[in-house]
């Protein structure tokens, strides 16, 4: 899955009808059937229905791909699921209109044997269009991890509105739940940083770059802790530089989410289970790093 032409190749072959993905291997393989249709190329014409799951879906980027499919474009299932309920949790069937520019990474509602709770840090529901973290309940949910009792009784919570004995899975994933009850998802908890006094959702910065038009795929991190670092796909043979980027951004978010480096890629590095290899990605060049300004007062 990590050979984006051998793969295509294989899913024309095969007659694949229902493709089960992440987001980050998906997306390149798109990528590449799209330009096959714009090349009159072969393409790929059998799949009823794509799956995500194992990582966090930004819809918008899906857009152009399901036009060029038209009248043949697939189902767009966004699953959200974690190990502990082997492994989804979650259903949503996109509509056309959840698939164009700034469209949400909407994950739907719990399966039928599961709970979903989006709760504050004292496990209250938290009112919508707040944002909280996610907790997962129900007949589906594990009892714990084998072996690890301590682990098991950090993560597997008394649930408050359960039956004697009823645990609550605290997932570290952070949502928030819409005015119209649908759950947004932004990302883990763990993915959220400060920098200068500044807590920073890398999701959001991501979300914001996916946008725009010379953009195929990006990601964020905090590189050293203390500085933020875009790594960019562009699409296309489409111009996409730093400077051009950076000025979009500064319309888009405050200045203390703009990053402060740019690494532009011709893919983004895949795990072999088809997640972003964070530890692949380059280190920013350091002659660009940020000048660091010792404190002059206590």
């Amino acid at each position: 899955a990590r050979d984006t032409r051998a793969f295509h190749a294989l899913l024309r072959e095969e007659r694949v009808t229902v493709l089960n993905q992440t987001p980050s291997a998906f997306v390149p393989l798109m990528q590449h059937d799209l330009e096959c249709r714009r090349a009159g190329d072969a393409s790929i014409e059998s799949l009823r229905v794509v799956v995500f799951g194992g990582e966090k879906l930004e819809p918008s980027l899906l857009g152009a791909w399901i036009d060029a499919c038209g009248a043949q474009a697939p189902a767009m299932v966004n699953m959200y699921g974690i190990t502990e309920t082997t492994v989804h949790v979650t259903y949503r069937l996109l509509q056309r209109q959840e698939m164009g520019a700034g469209a949400r990474s909407v994950i739907g509602g719990a399966l039928a044997d599961l709970q979903l709770h989006v709760l504050d840090d004292d496990m209250n529901p938290v009112p919508r269009g707040a944002v909280g973290e996610l907790y997962v309940g129900g007949a589906g949910l594990a009892r714990g991890y084998l072996g690890r009792a301590g682990l098991s009784a950090e993560r597997f919570v008394p649930n408050p509105w359960g039956t004697d004995g009823a645990r609550l899975y605290r997932s570290g994933d952070v949502a928030r739940r819409e005015a119209d009850g649908g759950i947004v998802y932004i990302g883990r908890n763990d993915a959220q940083v400060k920098i200068r006094g500044f807590r920073i959702e890398l999701g959001e910065i991501e979300a914001a770059l996916a946008v725009l038009p010379a953009v195929r795929e990006a990601r964020v991190l905090a590189h050293e802790g203390r500085r933020l670092v875009a790594y960019v796909v562009p699409q296309g043979k489409a111009a996409c530089d730093a400077v051009q980027l950076e000025q979009a951004l500064t319309q888009a978010l405050p200045a203390h989410m703009v990053p402060g480096a740019y690494v532009l890629l011709d893919a983004l590095p895949l795990t072999h289970n088809g997640k972003l290899d964070r530890a692949a990605l380059p280190a920013p060049d350091a002659t660009v790093a940020d000048e660091h300004v010792e404190p002059s007062t206590p």
